[in-house]
């Protein structure tokens, strides 16, 4: 009987180990929040063009000879259009932030939001082409939602801007024991890969620079320390229930050979 004691009395202390608090659930959960509507100003994003992005370019209008120089759409009708005919078959932005278009030649994209680069481009069309009209998008825009979530995987973004808790959303969100109190965002610059940490318990990710993700950002959710703690006390749960049928069997034992 003081062998049940003793394992109980672990059991219990692995259980309280083991306990995720409401913070490692759910989100912003910082009491910043209540019944009435709040604000959480954030910076306003709009993405800015940078090298090595790749730009899906449309000129409509023309003639069907110059149409097959700038739309693949109709070049590849065919085949069929998805995310990699638009990414190869697109405009690169190279190492000096240019485009290179037919007919029109270089034209420095680098630094402009996506509509700003609509009209520049389409202002040099104008110069070389009457009654046409420019679409222009960026192909290239993708994030990746890697660890304990339910559908991890690099992911296209097709309205120029995502928010941290939409990437997550994509990506089906955390699983049962990711840890949302620790996120980690890395991100790609000249100087290397920046990581930081990121706590979604908290509303002040609302108005952090890091919640609108940038292209080629990579979201992390780790999994809750609570989670060994957690399969240990199952483990220990069918111990003491093994013991416990062994001390009653034990028990009858003795009573009959009274």
């Amino acid at each position: 009987m003081k062998l049940t004691k003793t394992l109980f009395a672990l059991a219990l202390l692995a259980s309280l180990a083991s306990c995720v608090g409401r913070r490692n659930i759910n989100y912003l959960q910082d009491g910043s929040l209540s019944n009435t509507s709040k604000l959480f100003t954030n910076r306003k994003f709009e993405y800015r063009i940078q090298v090595n992005d790749v730009l899906s370019i449309r000129v409509l209008g023309l003639d069907d000879a110059t149409t097959r120089f700038f739309n693949v759409e109709n070049a590849n009708t065919g085949l069929g259009l998805n995310d990699a005919t638009l990414y190869v078959n697109g405009f690169s932005v190279d190492k000096t932030g240019n485009v290179q278009l037919p007919t029109v030649g270089k034209i420095k994209l680098q630094g402009l939001t996506v509509g700003e680069a609509q009209d520049l481009v389409q202002r040099k069309i104008n110069e070389y082409f009457t009654n046409a009209t420019v679409i222009l998008k960026l192909v290239s825009f993708r994030v990746s939602v890697l660890g304990e979530v339910e559908r991890p995987g690099s992911y296209f973004v097709y309205n120029n801007q995502i928010t941290l808790l939409e990437a997550l959303a994509q990506a089906g969100g955390p699983k049962e024991f990711g840890d949302k109190r620790h996120v980690t965002l890395m991100r790609q610059s000249d100087q290397g890969t920046q990581a930081l940490y990121l706590d979604l318990s908290k509303t002040d990710v609302l108005t952090s620079e890091y919640y609108y993700l940038l292209p080629n950002d990579v979201v992390y959710v780790p999994t809750l320390k609570a989670r060994p703690g957690r399969l240990n006390l199952e483990l220990m749960a069918i111990l003491f229930a093994a013991v416990s049928a062994a001390g009653v069997v034990v028990t009858i034992v003795q009573n009959q050979n009274k």
